[in-house]
């Protein structure tokens, strides 16, 4: 069993933004832009995630930052707060080295999912009823659950597919759009303003172990730990096969952030409920769909899921560990995105830069 977000209530069109602040030193002054865009987005959006990078041990994930990741429930809400003078100040004072930046996604529900393992509040469904489904265990079901959703924003009939291809491919005329191997060590200054493509598709990956009992957490990390980490790591270097455009993983925490100087001085394992979290775009629907059925190291996570979790299973009945995914498909308007001083490559600022 499954829990999806309950979209039936009304004709949903969400906004969901990602906010970074890098930093390679907590300065007061970055420590300042942080508490400020916090509370400038927590005192309009129906929740704010708190996120901090950790690579993980991985090569290329990403550098220092705090990012948040905002919610309105309706549009509307999020437009209102644009036209703030607290909102208007913030973006139009930062300096062209301020490492800032934004990627902010209004998509209707026809192209949004949220789906967890447990009855547990996270991301959007926080703002929304939980509601218990069959619908899983097989390749192609984010797309099938999508589907599902009918509205007057999204053609049935759409296939979600990209206008771009990663590699020459024989029989298919498709510009080839170069991406990157990772971010960048130098600081490209000023604004930067990406051309977003049609489908590209944003995915959040959360695991929340709040409370684990030792056998679940020793479960974890011999069975489940070393295939995720070689699929995130597949994920990263493989990016032609993937389509990987941006990927960055992280530590999610309860609390909000401080708005002293000791902030980012958290100690996770205080944490209610620690929470870790993976956020990337894929070029489309299918490059996604693809890498995750192709890959060893993911079909093997899948299959150490459903053997310690499924009906059998020795954590069936005491697991506490709470799964959860979300899914995006944009077109080519649903995103407003900018790149304050930000390092190189940092997200999809790689799109300025992309003819066409």
């Amino acid at each position: 069993m499954v829990f999806l977000t309950d979209l039936s209530a009304e004709d949903y069109i969400f906004t969901i933004g990602l906010f970074g602040i890098q930093y390679t030193t907590l300065t007061p002054e970055k420590t300042k832009a942080i508490s400020t865009l916090y509370t400038i987005l927590s005192q309009s959006a129906g929740r704010v995630d708190h996120l901090r990078t950790e690579d993980h041990g991985f090569k290329s994930i990403g550098q220092p930052s705090a990012t948040f990741i905002a919610y309105w429930l309706r549009s509307e809400d999020y437009e209102a707060l644009k036209t703030t003078s607290a909102w208007r100040e913030f973006w139009d004072d930062l300096t062209d080295d301020a490492g800032v930046w934004r990627e902010v996604m209004t998509v209707p529900k026809s192209r949004f999912m949220h789906a967890s393992s447990m009855n547990v509040a996270s991301g959007m469904s926080s703002l929304l009823e939980l509601k218990t489904s069959t619908d899983e265990g097989y390749w192609g079901v984010y797309r099938h659950r999508l589907s599902e959703v009918i509205d007057k924003h999204t053609d049935p009939k759409d296939t979600f597919t990209s206008p771009y291809v990663t590699a020459p491919k024989s029989g298919i005329d498709k510009p080839v759009l170069e991406i990157p191997k990772s971010i960048g060590t130098s600081i490209r200054y000023g604004r930067v303003i990406p051309k977003i493509p049609d489908n590209i598709c944003f995915v959040r990956e959360g695991q929340r172990q709040p409370n684990c009992p030792k056998e679940e957490i020793d479960a974890w990390v011999e069975s489940i730990n070393p295939h995720a980490k070689s699929w995130i790591q597949h994920l990263d270097d493989e990016r032609i096969k993937t389509g990987v455009l941006s990927i960055t993983t992280h530590l999610g925490h309860e609390r909000p952030v401080s708005k002293g100087p000791k902030y980012m001085d958290l100690d996770v394992k205080e944490d209610a409920a620690p929470e870790t979290n993976q956020l990337a775009y894929f070029l489309d629907l299918a490059h996604f769909e693809l890498a995750g059925r192709s890959h060893r190291g993911h079909v093997a996570l899948r299959k150490s899921l459903m053997t310690l979790y499924g009906p059998g299973g020795k954590l069936s009945k005491m697991g506490k560990s709470a799964l959860y995914v979300e899914l995006c498909v944009l077109k080519s308007g649903d995103m407003d995105a900018e790149y304050i001083g930000c390092l190189e490559n940092t997200g999809l600022m790689f799109l300025a830069d992309v003819d066409g």
